[in-house]
Order: structure tokens, then sequence, then C-alpha cells
């Protein structure tokens, strides 16, 4: 009874149709540029959704277990999290978890990571599926309001 790790994308809003069960994922997420100094609680409003799919290993036998998603900083360490979730597999062959952030914790600029693991079912031990990076970049205006360099 094994779950297998499908795909995991950052994007700034999910949407499931109801008829279909499809979803959109619109704009995915790499970057994130901010025209100001970080704030001094750390906390950076950007609402994003964090989607991942999860499927059966074995189509024809059911599976559970966990997921987790921890927020990491460039230096890895935890600015938010670990978020943990059940995954049933027990009737459908497909699960999909979508984790909405409204807020996170950003010191400064840098790669950030989502780590998101996977504990199936009677084990002990988590095991590292995905990082999904998420690349911050704080370029506060001069004196002049002119920012000083763009990132690409």
């Amino acid at each position: 009874m094994m779950i297998d790790h499908v795909w995991t994308v950052l994007c700034s809003h999910a949407v499931t149709d109801r008829d279909s069960n499809s979803v959109s994922l619109l704009d995915v997420v790499e970057q994130v540029n901010i025209r100001d100094k970080p704030s001094p609680d750390g906390g950076m409003l950007t609402p994003l959704d964090l989607m991942t799919l999860w499927a059966r290993a074995d189509l024809d036998r059911p599976a559970q277990g966990q997921g987790r998603v921890t927020f990491l900083s460039p230096s890895d360490e935890v600015n938010d999290g670990p978020f943990e979730y059940d995954i049933d597999l027990s009737q459908h062959r497909r699960n999909r978890s979508r984790g909405h952030f409204q807020a996170l914790h950003i010191s400064g600029s840098g790669r950030h990571v989502f780590r998101v693991e996977l504990r199936n079912e009677g084990e002990t031990e988590w095991r590292q599926v995905a990082d999904i990076p998420l690349e911050i970049d704080f370029t506060p205006p001069d004196e002049t309001g002119q920012v000083e360099s763009e990132a690409e």
C-alpha cells in the first residue's frame, strides 16, 4: 500500500471545475519581486496555492498516508509549518491536495523552498518527495524612488 508523488506546483490560484473535476493552475509562481524592504515582522502578504497530486503506486491497491509541507528559508530554517494532512486513496486512485497560503514569513531575499514529504500508512519516517523553489527578491527603491536593479 504505497503512495506516489506525481507533481507539486506553486501558483497564485487553483480552481477545480465542478463538472469535470479538472484543476486549472493559474499563474504558476517561480519568483516574487517585492519593491520594498522586508517588513520587520517578516510577513509577506501574497496569496499562493500549493497543489499536489498523489496517486496509488499500485492502481488496484488502496493506500493511505500523510503529507507534510514545510516552508524553508534560504538557510534551511523553518519559516512556516510543518503542515500535515491525510492522504486517503482507499476509494480513489488519485488525490489532489491544496495548501492555501494567505501570507508567508520571509526574512529576506533568496531561494526559499516548499518541502513536500510523504509518510505511507504504517511507516514512521517521513520521505522527502519534492522541493518547490520560490525565489524572493526584495529590491527597495533608492532615495529618488527608482528601483536599482531588475531580477530575471
